[in-house]
């Protein structure tokens, strides 16, 4: 799915018959009722608090991954304790880039109504979409199409996932849409809230909010960031996540 608002163009996909879509939260959070208008300033701005936002994705990932390796190991309580303060901060910075992309737009002037953002599907089929659901503390968001009996996304279990095992990508990194890439599952980083799919499937901006399939075409991730100055490692959000967050989808046919 070819998702694009007021921050740009991202990826979802459809989760069950019901027509819940999931995608990034950083994909479609504008949370004011204005955006900036689609000036030179406006753009400057975007870029700006987009680098932001990738710089703090990085170094949450960074730090979670030394948080990983810290803990049960003896004497490191106190360097957890601190490491779970600094993401915490990160992840409530990272939260508030949206809204700070709409404050100072709208000092700029000139703004313009907001007008939800657009999900299209590989038909071209396309949907307005006025409102959106956000994880509390993970980048994730999910809304449902008006629309009946959706085709969908099968999903794995994450943790039947081996190392060295074929994973794909499908999103539309730079606009380029319903793009493939192909790579291997990496191995876990992190644990419980915290915990990540490391593949070398290129995630690009773009990407995120897409799947992470297996072979099969079964989906166990969504994909978020890749780590800043790097190549070859993607990280996406198992797919047990949206069912902790999003208590609808229990409920929901599949």
């Amino acid at each position: 799915m070819f998702i694009r608002s007021g921050l740009g163009v991202g990826s979802g996909f459809i989760l069950d018959a019901s027509c819940h879509v999931i995608t990034s939260r950083h994909v479609v959070d504008i949370d004011a009722p204005q955006v900036a208008n689609n000036t030179v300033d406006g753009a400057e701005l975007r870029a700006r608090l987009s680098a932001e936002a990738q710089q703090l994705q990085a170094n949450i990932v960074e730090q979670m991954q030394l948080r990983a390796a810290l803990a049960g190991q003896p004497g490191t309580n106190l360097q957890v304790l601190q490491l779970d303060e600094r993401i915490e901060a990160m992840q409530q910075e990272l939260a508030s880039l949206p809204g700070q992309l709409n404050r100072e737009g709208a000092d700029k002037g000139a703004p313009k109504p907001f007008n939800g953002f657009t999900a299209t599907l590989v038909d071209g089929t396309e949907f307005t979409v006025w409102r959106a659901e956000y994880a509390e503390g993970r980048d994730l968001a999910i809304f449902q199409l008006p629309a009946d009996h959706c085709p969908h996304l099968d999903r794995a279990s994450s943790a039947r996932l081996l190392q060295g095992e074929r994973l794909y990508t499908i999103g539309n990194p730079s606009g380029l849409a319903y793009s493939v890439t192909a790579g291997i599952f990496s191995g876990d980083r992190g644990a419980g809230k915290e915990r990540f799919l490391q593949t070398d499937a290129p995630i690009n901006p773009g990407n995120s909010g897409g799947p992470l399939i297996t072979e099969n075409g079964a989906v166990v991730g969504i994909n978020t960031m890749n780590l800043r100055g790097t190549q070859g490692i993607g990280f996406a959000i198992p797919i047990e996540a949206v069912y902790q967050d999003f208590p609808q989808l229990r409920s929901a046919p599949r």
